[in-house]
């Protein structure tokens, strides 16, 4: 059984489990089958470049609103699927393209490429964003793209480029600020997260997020970005604590490590397996994008009045703001 595969098991035996807990929003399994595509090339042509993308769909005719999902350095983004069935389970497309660092390339990065990467993946967004259509195409489902209800998501540094996309005000070389913010964007998934970073980010970057967003994270989830210091787990949740309020929301799960214990972004990273925690953040991330990219009523009632602390026995703090 390949890496993918195993994964997939586990978040179904996990659902089967109830790992979720009964009456967290969305525990019972969607009503779509998962299709998948593998990877396939489209054409930037302006900077020339080729980008790999992965299609996750509903095995089902009609549109289905999109989600772009950005992974973290050096993930493969297949392995995210403990949270992105769920949300193609419930009626979402999710687009997971490969940024230059993703294993699945198959060779190390130069040095030329490892200077370029925060601009090269906002460009993958970017054009992706903007050639939805050619990506459906691509992935054998013209037509199935709804366009006009969007959501951006990413996982630790992918959150970097998901949040450009919901409005953070990026530093640029010359030391100027921009924003690359979508205005069909509903909502952002932001998990494990970055607080300020001062070579990407300018000063009040986070004032720029003003779309409704969903922060995940973990008490063992530290900021380790590869160089000191070590950042707390509460600095993952900046994404939260330091956009403007209004439609913010936070998940923070007892003794929750960056990789759900290996099984989002690379198996062979973080502690035991986590089939609770993966089950738990796909519920709740789920009935976010159903509040706010859907406009379900039942799902903003949930985020709006659940007492998730009990109905995850203690598992999963969650706040609004």
């Amino acid at each position: 059984m390949n890496q993918y595969a195993l994964h997939a098991l586990l978040l179904v035996l996990a659902l089967l489990a109830g790992c979720a807990a009964p009456g967290l929003y969305g525990s019972a399994p969607g009503p779509y089958a998962v299709e998948r595509t593998e990877g396939f090339v489209l054409h930037d042509p302006a900077p020339a470049r080729d980008i790999s993308v992965r299609v996750s769909y509903p095995k089902a005719p009609g549109r289905f609103p999109v989600v772009v999902y950005s992974h973290g350095a050096f993930c493969y983004p297949q392995l995210y699927a403990a949270i992105t069935d769920r949300w193609v389970a419930n009626g979402y497309v999710v687009v997971l393209p490969d940024h230059l660092d993703s294993p699945n390339h198959q060779r190390p990065l130069s040095a030329e490429q490892i200077k370029i990467l925060t601009e090269s993946r906002i460009a993958d967004m970017n054009f992706l964003f903007g050639n939805l259509d050619a990506v459906a195409a691509a992935a054998g489902i013209p037509g199935q793209f709804d366009t006009d209800r969007l959501a951006v998501a990413g996982h630790s540094f992918g959150t970097v480029m998901a949040m450009a996309k919901a409005g953070l005000w990026v530093r640029m070389p010359d030391g100027s600020r921009r924003q690359y913010l979508d205005a069909r964007i509903r909502g952002a998934v932001i998990m494990s997260g970055v607080g300020q970073m001062d070579d990407m980010m300018a000063p009040d970057a986070f004032s720029g997020l003003k779309l409704p967003l969903i922060a995940t994270g973990g008490t063992l989830d530290l900021g380790n970005v590869g160089r000191p210091p070590v950042y707390p787990w509460e600095w993952r949740m900046s994404p939260y604590t330091l956009a403007p309020p209004g439609n913010k929301y936070s998940v923070v799960l007892e003794n929750g490590d960056h990789y759900l214990g290996g099984l989002i972004c690379r198996s062979d990273r973080g502690g035991e397996d986590d089939p609770q925690g993966a089950a738990i953040d796909a519920a709740l991330t789920l009935a976010f994008l159903d509040a706010y990219v859907k406009g379900d009523g039942r799902a903003a009632r949930f985020l709006a009045t659940a007492d998730v602390h009990a109905l995850t026995a203690g598992r999963a703090r969650f706040e609004r703001k």
